[in-house]
């Protein structure tokens, strides 16, 4: 019937209308879904950034105390009275001269 005809085409008119507008929704909330696992991505880098920072300055403190810790009875530097200190002095020396190379690299 022509007389329905108008309304059929309104209603379809409306469909389209409906479409159109749930693909824009559709690709908005897409671009706001990738900025959100960017913005997420970008910070989980720095703190991984971060953990390595930490990680890279304590393996010489790691590695210098871990070798004068074993049971063994001749240790360098280890009757004398100021190994401690000389140990020590290393250990920091090459903490500094890490934290130098990682400012140097602009990795710090």
């Amino acid at each position: 019937a022509p007389e329905v005809q108008i309304y059929f085409r309104d209603i379809y008119d409306h469909v389209l209308r409906i479409n159109d507008a749930l693909d824009t929704y559709r690709d908005i909330l897409s671009s706001t879904m990738d900025a959100y696992l960017t913005q997420v991505s970008n910070r989980l880098g720095a703190t991984t950034k971060g953990l390595s920072v930490v990680a890279t300055m304590s393996l010489p403190f790691v590695v210098v105390s871990g070798m004068w810790g074993m049971n063994f009875s001749k240790i360098p530097l280890s009757n004398w009275p100021y190994g401690f200190w000389v140990l020590l002095l290393v250990q920091l020396g090459l903490g500094l001269l890490l934290l130098m190379l990682l400012r140097r690299r602009k990795l710090l």
